[in-house]
């Protein structure tokens, strides 16, 4: 379908938000990205649009300018950290005797193994509040406030 020429680019560009994206993301406010995972995805979603636009790898063209080409705006991974940051401010607002809430703040006892720790789903989250140059002191009064939470998370970085 991608390489099809009868199909208009516009066309082509709502298929790829109303199938594609949404299987891509589904279930990423739970996951804990690495930067592979990161590079991956990025990967993925530029071969994609290339294969939209009817370009090969080898115009050498920058992934910038397709994107200019095609309207898309957002990046996969941003649009992971955005969901990633309303799923913590919708648990934030959960009363603390919900699962959710219990597991984001609940402590684990025991040893943990030797050598670096895996990276956790709330040090993604912690990165990404950093990112977005949101305070981590008052978090708190933020996520109570769903409005004021949504606009901070739909913030880019350099407005605050």
């Amino acid at each position: 379908m991608w390489r099809e020429k009868s199909i208009s680019i516009a066309t082509k560009m709502k298929l790829y938000y109303a199938l594609v994206v949404p299987v891509l993301l589904y279930g990423s406010e739970c996951w804990s990205l690495r930067k592979e995972d990161e590079r991956r995805l990025l990967v993925a979603e530029m071969s994609w649009l290339r294969r939209i636009i009817g370009r090969s790898r080898r115009e050498k063209v920058r992934n910038e300018q397709t994107r200019e080409e095609l309207g898309a705006q957002e990046v996969v991974v941003q649009k992971i950290k955005k969901r990633k940051l309303q799923w913590f401010g919708h648990v934030e607002r959960m009363e603390g005797k919900n699962l959710p809430n219990a597991a984001l703040h609940g402590h684990v006892e025991g040893k943990r193994s030797r050598g670096r720790q895996r990276k956790t789903w709330v040090d993604n989250v912690r990165e990404d509040l950093k990112e977005k140059n949101i305070n981590l002191i008052w978090i708190g009064e933020a996520t109570r406030n769903r409005e004021v939470w949504w606009s901070l998370v739909r913030a880019s970085p350099s407005a605050r």
